[in-house]
């Protein structure tokens, strides 16, 4: 992307947010908070950032996240709906200009969900519309958290660069 090779995907993500005064918010369930986390390790992140929620059980996407428990018996707390609505909730709750949304099965058992071990669901919220991804990244749980990190970063940058 032509991009200078010592910059971060973080620091190019913030510099986009900060260059287009645009804000962002996050609702982590199986990363359990590393996007927060990488993002916020960026100097300046307070002017851009609103916050986030780390929802990992189910329970807690309905009671803090305001999921409706008939969407995740309907597709799975597992699914584009769900990650979709979650992104949309996180959005409304920060009042960010963008979110973004994880739910996967990381392993080793599949918990709430009927979903593949390695199945991951990325949704992002803009002000405009809300869409959603699905990628399978293996068994490993290290693995599968630390590419859909990276992923998050990569979407969420072409996202912000059509602005």
């Amino acid at each position: 992307m032509g991009y200078e090779k010592d910059e971060s995907i973080e620091k190019l993500v913030a510099s986009k947010l900060i260059s287009n005064n645009s804000t962002i918010s996050f609702a982590e369930s199986f990363t359990g908070g590393k996007i927060s986390d990488s993002l916020v390790s960026v100097p300046g992140a307070s002017s851009f950032f609103k916050g986030s929620i780390v929802c990992y059980s189910t329970a807690s996407k309905v009671n803090n996240l305001s999921i409706k428990m008939d969407l995740i018996d309907k597709y799975s707390v597992v699914s584009k709906e769900v990650v979709e609505s979650m992104a949309l909730n996180v959005k409304k709750m920060f009042s960010s200009d963008y979110s973004l949304a994880t739910t996967g099965n990381a392993g080793p058992t599949k918990g709430d969900s009927n979903k593949e071990i390695g199945t991951v669901y990325i949704g992002i919220a803009t002000p405009e519309k809300v869409f959603s991804f699905e990628f399978n990244f293996g068994n490993s749980r290290e693995r599968i958290t630390g590419k859909s990190v990276n992923k998050s970063f990569e979407l969420l940058l072409k996202e912000l660069l059509k602005n």
